[in-house]
């Protein structure tokens, strides 16, 4: 056995300890001889002052380790200290400051001019997203035209090179860089065209077959964070539904009055759906009245009845079915969404409505939600809005029957003060 250094002056205390201690035990002592007792006298105090040196030792040893957990202890704190109060960061968030630093990445790898992001939008086609250039950064939304060279990058699904372009080019989304080569490729992702990754030089025959393939490869590293972030979105939305599911249930069972369910129920679902205009409607008989606006309000404010046959929110009460337009303004024929003859100048783009009531007895009532801008509500929207809608039905359905219950105690307390004065 190999005794640590540090170890070995205790070691040898220990050694003639024991040999102390064997010698006072076994060797016998002479009943008169005064020597006898010195020696005995002498062992026992060599024995105590051992044991005085073992024990300030020990002590002296775990006052060092006390002092040194100590001494570590602040270091252990920082590297076990984790950010608990910082806001954290959403996908949508990740994913931007991310192509934000990859396209700054890829305009120098391959020494272009400027470079952009274009991002397929639903059925509208190619947006583009984000770009860099000699003159900075640009992020600002805007449609690709049919025919230019982006769009015959998604079209074609694959990269194309154009080393000699006409005077008076530029790269889509940044019209104040010219360009005279041109090199872009398809963003692939579950075999669709997600997008398009695409840089631009001033300068003729600036690109290669070696940028096409790093190109190619940069694309197909930006389409795996995609995924992962459009995954990681789903993720969030669906937490967030899950809690405004919880507390719009809870806070609605404490609601005494309509006003008051309409306003809670409109504060939860800004927390997921964009809207400029909300509007709570009911029907009686044959015509729709608006109860409640929230928003844009302009001609068309609570009171205002309509004809069930002229709007879209009355095809959606009188049908009992949801409604949902990407666009209404889209084609030569504008939607109106009460009446016929209503003016179409209120900016409303996107529509989607839901009715309140059930298939046995049919639609009561209907809310809507409007926004200025194309395509802000779609499916997954309308499943998630006729959902959370069922608990503003049946929180109005109690307080209705509240309120009928409180008139027939009123009604049987009357009848019986004027039978009280009959008799």
């Amino acid at each position: 056995m190999k005794i640590p250094p540090e170890k070995r002056q205790s070691f040898w205390v220990f050694l003639l300890f024991a040999v102390i201690v064997a010698v006072g035990f076994f060797l016998p002592v002479s009943g008169g001889g005064w020597w006898g007792y010195v020696g005995k006298g002498g062992l026992f105090l060599i024995v105590l002052f051992v044991f005085f040196y073992t024990f300030v030792s020990s002590a002296e040893d775990l006052s060092e380790r006390v002092n040194e957990k100590e001494d570590n202890a602040p270091a252990l704190e920082m590297l076990d200290k984790t950010p608990h109060d910082e806001t954290p960061v959403g996908f949508g968030e990740l994913f931007h400051s991310y192509y934000q630093e990859f396209l700054t990445v890829v305009r120098s790898a391959v020494v272009a001019s400027g470079v952009g992001l274009y991002l397929q939008k639903g059925q509208q086609g190619l947006e583009f997203r984000a770009g860099e250039s000699e003159f900075g950064r640009v992020e600002r939304p805007a449609l690709i035209a049919e025919g230019s060279l982006v769009n015959n990058v998604a079209k074609q699904r694959t990269s194309l090179l154009e080393g000699n372009l006409p005077i008076g080019t530029t790269l889509e989304g940044m019209e104040e860089l010219e360009i005279r080569s041109f090199l872009g490729v398809p963003l692939i992702l579950a075999d669709e065209v997600v997008g398009v990754l695409a840089v631009g030089s001033e300068a003729t025959e600036n690109f290669g077959n070696e940028d096409r393939d790093f190109l190619d490869r940069c694309g197909r590293l930006l389409t795996q964070v995609m995924a992962v972030c459009h995954r990681g979105l789903h993720w969030e939305m669906d937490q967030a539904v899950y809690n405004v599911h919880l507390e719009l249930e809870k806070t609605l069972q404490n609601v005494k009055d309509e006003e008051g369910a309409v306003i809670s129920f409109v504060e939860y679902i800004k927390k997921l759906f964009p809207f400029d205009r909300f509007t709570f409607c009911v029907r009686e008989g044959d015509e729709g009245t608006i109860r409640y606006v929230y928003g844009q309000i302009d001609d068309l404010n609570q009171g205002v009845k309509f004809p069930l046959d002229e709007g879209l929110n009355g095809w959606v009460i009188k049908r009992n079915t949801p409604l949902f337009i990407p666009d209404m303004e889209e084609g030569d024929y504008i939607r109106p969404r009460y009446f016929r003859d209503e003016n179409p100048k209120h900016g409303m783009r996107s529509f989607l409505c839901v009715p309140l009531g059930n298939e046995e007895e049919g639609a009561w009532g209907a809310i809507s939600l409007e926004s200025k801008s194309i395509a802000k509500y779609g499916e997954k929207g309308k499943e998630i809005l006729m959902d959370l809608v069922i608990y503003l039905d049946s929180t109005l359905e109690r307080i209705r029957l509240v309120e009928q219950l409180k008139q027939l105690q009123r009604g049987g307390a009357s009848s019986q003060g004027a039978q009280f004065q009959i008799d």
